[in-house]
């Protein structure tokens, strides 16, 4: 199963998302995956993923610099991020849970974690994902209609967890 969420509030999507891997992993549930990491940044453009079970942190920006006013991925380092997924996906067992902070601008043009999401759902892992507003129309392509949208908050979310596990 596929769900996702979408939240009209830049960064709300991120912290739900967060909140849940940490609620699934006090529950001891297997869950694999990528979040936005909690760190406390240098600048407002730092972006930084927390990789799923383990916790390691991995920043996923460039550094442009003191004075820089854009925000720019360091496509590689989430390249690498999207390698280490992909090999833990490798081995989960069923009942994990997949979970990726996003289907963003990288996803919507064929790379970041727009494979991890097909690995996993061809793994019959439950995968959720938020969908920012400005890329639903290509992750609608992207599932051609597979994917179940859930509304943003946490009870929604641990009502379709229950529901794929039946």
């Amino acid at each position: 199963m596929l769900g996702f969420i979408t939240c009209p509030v830049r960064g709300e999507a991120d912290r739900l998302i967060a909140d849940l891997a940490e609620r699934l992993l006090a529950e001891g549930r297997d869950v694999i995956g990528m979040v936005r990491a909690d760190v406390a940044p240098k600048s407002d453009c730092e972006m930084h993923l927390r990789l799923l079970p383990e916790g390691d942190t991995h920043t996923i920006s460039q550094d442009l610099g003191r004075g820089a006013d854009a925000c720019v991925l360091d496509a590689g380092a989430l390249e690498q991020v999207v390698a280490q997924v992909a090999r833990a996906l490798e081995g989960a067992s069923p009942g994990t849970i997949a979970l990726f902070n996003k289907f963003g601008k990288q996803e919507a043009a064929g790379r970041g974690c727009r494979d991890l999401i097909a690995q996993a759902i061809s793994a019959d892992l439950t995968v959720i994902v938020s969908v920012p507003p400005e890329t639903r129309a290509d992750f609608d392509g992207f599932t051609e209609g597979f994917a179940q949208q859930i509304e943003p908050n946490t009870d929604a979310l641990a009502a379709f967890l229950d529901s794929c596990a039946r």
